[in-house]
Formats: structure tokens, C-alpha cells, sequence
């Protein structure tokens, strides 16, 4: 049933020609909010930064004191019992015994152990960076797919447009072959030309919903989802130097190379700290039920280890080598992440400077098309001109109409790929 009274709210609420009505506007903030909430790909970079400081704490483990307990139960087939007389008996064998336990140990002195630990903190930074720059990626195709929703609105305006002044021109012909000025022909002509831009319009519509719907699959949702976005700001002059500075000093991509060269450095420490001995101490408690061969029936120990391995077969030597050229291709990784960052930051100035002239040219061609298709109706209205040049001058307004939305939204998508390159979230 609530399936059933959606259909009906919809089709109560549908376009007098049967379109669907708009999905209900979310301002792009909240969009957004609600795409750190509830994207998939975020979820899963997330969560890989979660596995990273797991690490950690599992490296640290090995620098902890640890403790443990043990229990058993012994039954044997035979016992073994000494004794002098007047002394106590000793067990060397119960018949059965109970056994419990436990145990404390210490490490004093493992140096690869903390550079195990560094390189593993190392390691989660870089993850969370990356998971950052994952966030940055996502927000900025949202924001490009927004304004490609919105190219579409405007597809969609200039085509009703074009459907509705091919319409007006199919009438005034009418009038004109009524009055015996103007050829039957142009009627057929007219007409057609209204067909053509009905099928026009249904495809851009058709390719609006898409557009939205892609939208929606951004924030996890089953439907399509419109997005309003804020007013540009006037365009204002931009220095590639200064921004390339600020990608320098912004993006987690850098972050995440910077903590990668660490985290290999200190993989390099640790291997090369397998040489060193390592010290640790530990002690133990202990209770049976049967005395044991001191005649107490518990007791206690503490020992101090020390192991120094002196040769391995060529494992430490094995893992310096590996920590070497992982630390070699961690730098070259990161040199190669600067060089990147300012070929990004200096192709998007130029992309938005060029797209700043395409708007600009576009908003003058628009205007010139539409002057001349008002000219060329009333033209037409006094038999001066003919269908054909009315007809010509209807098609260069919309398509200057489509290309000046176009420019825009290559202007506003290009403004969102500076913000990504400079570091910046939309």
C-alpha cells in the first residue's frame, strides 16, 4: 500500500505532460554531510585506516609486559614417594596432582621492537592520509557530478524553450499559408521541427534523471537527488605559484609520502637492530595440591633472559636489503608527488581561465541568437523573411543556450577540480 499511495502522489504531482516531478532540493552542505555519512568508498577507505592503527596496537604489544595463567590436572599410572624417617615424604611422581600458575614477563631492552612500532604509526598516519585524500576525491566528484545535474537543468529549460518557440512558429505559419503568404511547406517544415525538439527534450530529461540518480548512488540512496548549488563567486585572479605552495602544504597525498618515507626508515632501523641483543625479564607463581620436592606446597621464580642472535642464516641481512629499496621507492613515490601536485594545481588554473572565456563568449552568443531570433520572427510576422531563416535562427539560440550551459558547468567543474588539486574541500 505505501507503494501504491507513492504512485498516486506522484502521478497527482506530475508535469501536465507526464514528466515526474523533481526529487525534493538538498543544498550541497548538506549533501555533503551526508556524503562523509553514508558513501561506501569512504566507508571502505575508512575502515582501512581503522586496520592500520590496529597494527599499531599490535606492534606495541611486543613492548608491554604481559601476563599469564596456567592450570592443569595430572593423573599418572603410577606413583613415585620418597621419604626418610623423620623427614617429610617427597613426591617425586603423585598419583594425580593439581596444578595451577602464573606468569609475568618484562621486556627491558628490544630495539627493532620500537622501530617495529614507529614504522606501524608510521604506517596508520600514512593510511589515514590516504583516506583523507580518498574523502577530497569523493566530495569533488560529487560536486562535479552536482554541476553536471545542473548542466542538465539548463539543457532541459533551453529545450522547453525550443519546444515551445518551434510550437509558436509552427502556429505563425499556419497563420501566414492562412493569410496566402507563406508557402504550405513551411507548415511541414515547422512541424517537423517541433518533432525534433520534442525528441530533444525527452532526451535531456531522460539524461537530467540520470544525472540525479547518479547523485543519489553517491549518498547511498536508491533514487535520484537534486542538488542546489550556491552562487559562484566573481572570478578573481589566480596565482599558480602561490597555489602550488598550498598544495604543497594541504594535500594528504603529500602526508601520506612524507609518513610512507618514515615508515620505510624505520623498517630500515629495525632491520638493522636484529643485531642487537635483547633483554627481558619475567617471573612466575606457582601452587599444587601435592607438595613438591621441596616440601612446599607453592613458590616462586624470577629469571633475567638475554638472547643475542648471532647469525640467522642471512634472514637480517635479507631484511635490510628489502627495508633499502622499500625506503628508495618510498622517496622516489614522494618526489614524484610534489612533481604531480604542481602539474595538477597549474593545469587547473589553466582549465578555469579557459573556461572563464568560454562563459564569457558563450553569455555574448547567447545574446546575439536571441536577438536574432526575435528579429527573425518579427520578420517573418511581416513577410519579409522566410520559415527556414526563423527556423535557422530558433536552432543557433538553442544551441548556443545548450553550449553556454555547458560552458558553465565546465567553469564550475573546473573551479572543483582546482579546489581538489590545491587541497581544498568543495
Amino acid at each position: 500500500m505505501p507503494t501504491l499511495a507513492a504512485a498516486l502522489a506522484a502521478a497527482l504531482l506530475a508535469a501536465p505532460d507526464g514528466t515526474p516531478p523533481p526529487p525534493p532540493a538538498l543544498a550541497l552542505a548538506d549533501a555533503l554531510r551526508e556524503l562523509d555519512s553514508q558513501n561506501l568508498t569512504l566507508a571502505q577507505a575508512r575502515a582501512r585506516a581503522d586496520e592500520a592503527r590496529a597494527v599499531v596496537r599490535q606492534a606495541a604489544s611486543a613492548l608491554i609486559p604481559t601476563l599469564s595463567a596456567t592450570g592443569s590436572y595430572t593423573r599418572n599410572s603410577d606413583q613415585a614417594i620418597f621419604g626418610l624417617p623423620g623427614r617429610p615424604q617427597v613426591y617425586i611422581q603423585p598419583l594425580e596432582a593439581w596444578q595451577g600458575g602464573a606468569g609475568l614477563r618484562v621486556p627491558l631492552l628490544l630495539p627493532s621492537a620500537w622501530f617495529d612500532l614507529g614504522a606501524a604509526s608510521q604506517a596508520s598516519e600514512a593510511a589515514q592520509a590516504s583516506a583523507e585524500a580518498a574523502r577530497l576525491d569523493i566530495r569533488a566528484a560529487f560536486a562535479g557530478s552536482a554541476w553536471l545535474a545542473v548542466m542538465g537543468e539548463e539543457i532541459v529549460a533551453a529545450s522547453e524553450r525550443a519546444v515551445a518557440a518551434a510550437q509558436e512558429q509552427e502556429q505563425s505559419a499556419r497563420r501566414a499559408v492562412s493569410a496566402g503568404t507563406a508557402a504550405p511547406l513551411s507548415v511541414l517544415q515547422a512541424r517537423t521541427v517541433t518533432a525534433r525538439r520534442e525528441s530533444e527534450l525527452v532526451q535531456a530529461r531522460s539524461e537530467l534523471e540520470r544525472a540525479r540518480l547518479a547523485l543519489g548512488v553517491f549518498l547511498g540512496r536508491s533514487g535520484p537527488v537534486r542538488v542546489t548549488l550556491p552562487a559562484e563567486a566573481a572570478g578573481a585572479g589566480l596565482d599558480p605559484e602561490a597555489l602550488v605552495g598550498e598544495a604543497l602544504s594541504r594535500r594528504p597525498e603529500l602526508r601520506a609520502r612524507e609518513a610512507e618515507v618514515g615508515s620505510a626508515s624505520r623498517q630500515l632501523d629495525s632491520a638493522r637492530w636484529r643485531w642487537a641483543p635483547q633483554l627481558s625479564a619475567s617471573g612466575s607463581i606457582f601452587a599444587a595440591d601435592v607438595p613438591y620436592p621441596t616440601g612446599q606446597k607453592d613458590g616462586w621464580r624470577v629469571t633475567v633472559d638475554l638472547a643475542w642472535p648471532l647469525y640467522d642464516g642471512g634472514y637480517r641481512y635479507g631484511k635490510a636489503r628489502q627495508a633499502e629499496a622499500a625506503l628508495a621507492g618510498a622517496e622516489a613515490a614522494r618526489a614524484l608527488e610534489r612533481l604531480q601536485v604542481g602539474e595538477e594545481v597549474q593545469n587547473a588554473v589553466r582549465d578555469v581561465a579557459v573556461a572563464r572565456e568560454r562563459v564569457r563568449l558563450g553569455e555574448r552568443q547567447q545574446e546575439a541568437a536571441a536577438e536574432a531570433a526575435a528579429s527573425a520572427r518579427r520578420s517573418f510576422g511581416a513577410g519579409v523573411a522566410g520559415s527556414i531563416e526563423v527556423i535557422d535562427a530558433n536552432d543557433r539560440l538553442f544551441q548556443a543556450e545548450v553550449g553556454l550551459a555547458d560552458a558553465r558547468a565546465r567553469l564550475g567543474r573546473a573551479r572543483v577540480s582546482l579546489d581538489r588539486a590545491v587541497g581544498r574541500s568543495p
